[in-house]
């Protein structure tokens, strides 16, 4: 696979501050202390927009994996209120006045100079952040954004006409990478490798033809990733200032005063109980335990740092009948899908990410404390498209069209253990038996599964595991589907429905004299027509 050039990080990231500032005021418009074509390089202007968009994946990829129940949704038991609109205008900057603008400056410079290869991976990246917008926003500003002064209030396209204008960049972008210009000095994501950028771009948009139920254009596209070599990821360095380089899941789960984060009991408790009685042997690599015991459950009570585990601490019945609640045992200390309560000091007790994807620790049941520096350094990825994540989507449209998904969703199980595997060469193997072990485990429940809706559960929950590091294909499948069925509910028995869509960014929603902010969460995105329930 293609490993970042640590050193090419250091090198590019004091760069950046210049190319992707933020101003308060003009979030659709140019940039003033952006670089200008007078004054910067092509080179400067593609480092940026990479690392720019590594951020955005990341972000919008942690939305998606907590709605989801892979990581832990905390801060409010109701769902209209666990984000404002404040807590998009980040990603909604990163996107319009980072990314989107330097591509425009960087595109003029880059046509004049014959430099196809970078306008391509340009195209690329826009057009998977376009899809991922609207995924989560509904219609957005494409045709009159990024225009300056000519417009300092870009009209919404429709959702159906940015996906379409997403695919055709991807068809450019494919056309770009074929006309065989040079590479960028730091290509970060596939090492110069244009046919790994191609595979990239049919993957996105095979995605996107699932979300709009297309399935023949989805079975038509046979030259994307399906091996792990070909995955489309950013590698995270290990330097902490000056530039920071570390993976960002790593940063807040690492710091001086312990982990800043908790791990979703669902998922933990899901990878305990593994498949056929064999527990999943990717947790170990998923998820680190700084103590042996969790309190309330097979250690002792602990008031002060997990207030649930007192006896008598009141649950709803709801969630008690759901059979996981409060804790997990052997020190996988985590919480509950909107569990509210303040924050404990038990930074170095709560179980943290592990190597993969944050390049943390390895948990080999020495439950040592782990902070700032520990573990692999933040020597992480942050996954866009994976093989793995195209073996369950290739399930998914094989059960659509009458296909069979067996095939498809193994080797999805099969890819992601190789992947946590490989991650960090320096980590235990998983020896060859246990994965055979695991997909034999996993094909007697499969098999034994009397309904179709019973595979879908099994594939569901799966494809889960693998979306570690970034949700956002979660999120879409949950609302094409509405499986895994039995996800852990949320703490407030009355949570409100579960959101379809996302507040518009208050940046967004709040400068532009065309946008009216949502009432609510409950307004599906144009292709979005099953799934969840939002009444």
């Amino acid at each position: 696979m293609k490993n970042l050039n640590k050193i090419s990080l250091i090198a590019f990231t004091s760069l950046i501050v210049l190319s992707a500032c933020e101003t308060t005021e003009l979030d659709l418009t140019s940039n003033p202390n952006a670089l200008s074509p007078e004054n910067a390089s092509v080179e400067l202007f593609i480092n940026g927009i990479q690392e720019d968009f590594a951020y955005f994946v990341d972000d919008m990829g942690d939305v998606g994996a907590r709605l989801t129940r892979i990581a832990y949704l905390g801060g409010d038991r109701m769902y209209a209120d666990a984000w404002s609109p404040n807590s998009f205008s980040g990603s909604w900057t990163n996107a319009y006045q980072g990314m989107f603008e330097d591509m425009k400056l960087m595109n003029t410079l880059a046509e004049e100079q014959g430099l196809t290869y970078h306008i391509g991976m340009g195209q690329v990246i826009k057009a998977y952040t376009l899809l991922t917008l609207v995924d989560f926003f509904g219609d957005v500003p494409l045709t009159e954004a990024n225009l300056g002064s000519e417009n300092l209030n870009p009209a919404a396209d429709s959702g159906a006409a940015v996906y379409d204008a997403a695919l055709a960049l991807l068809d450019q972008a494919i056309s770009n990478f074929n006309a065989g210009g040079p590479s960028p000095q730091y290509d970060m994501y596939y090492g110069g490798n244009a046919a790994g950028w191609i595979k990239a771009a049919n993957s996105i948009k095979k995605r996107a033809y699932l979300n709009l139920g297309d399935f023949g254009a989805y079975s038509s596209i046979t030259n994307y990733i399906k091996d792990n070599a070909d995955d489309f990821q950013f590698t995270w360095g290990t330097n902490e200032t000056n530039p920071d380089t570390r993976s960002p899941i790593y940063r807040y789960n690492y710091t001086s005063s312990g982990a800043s984060d908790y791990q979703s009991n669902w998922m933990m408790n899901r990878m305990m109980v593994g498949r056929n009685g064999m527990r999943d042997p990717r947790i170990n690599y998923i998820f680190y335990r700084q103590v042996p015991t969790t309190p309330g459950n097979d250690g002792a009570v602990d008031e002060v740092s997990l207030e649930c585990s007192v006896p008598g601490y009141y649950y709803p019945p709801h969630y008690v009948a759901y059979g996981i609640y409060c804790s997990l045992p052997e020190g996988y200390w985590g919480r509950d899908h909107g569990y509210d309560e303040g924050i404990p000091p038990d930074g170095f007790k709560r179980t943290l990410q592990g190597v993969y994807p944050a390049g943390g620790a390895f948990d080999e049941s020495t439950f040592a404390s782990a902070g700032q520096g520990d573990g692999y350094g933040g020597a992480g990825i942050t996954p866009v498209v994976l093989a793995s994540y195209m073996n369950f989507l290739d399930a998914e449209v094989a059960v659509n069209t009458g296909g069979d998904p067996t095939a498809s969703t193994l080797a999805g199980i099969g890819n992601f253990i190789d992947k946590v595997d490989d991650h960090i060469a320096a980590v235990p193997a998983i020896p060859a038996a246990t994965k055979d072990a695991y997909l034999a485990a996993f094909a007697i429940e499969w098999a034994s599964a009397a309904t179709l809706d019973a595979k879908l559960e099994l594939w569901a929950e799966e494809f889960w595991v693998t979306q570690r590091g970034n949700g956002i294909d979660a999120y879409n499948s949950y609302r094409r589907n509405g499986y895994p069925k039995n996800l852990q509910p949320m703490l407030e028995a009355d949570p409100g429905p579960f959101p379809v869509s996302m507040w518009y960014p208050q940046n967004y929603a709040a400068n532009n004299s065309n946008v009216t902010q949502k009432t609510a969460l409950t307004g599906r995105v144009f292709w979005n027509s099953n799934g969840p329930a939002v009444d």
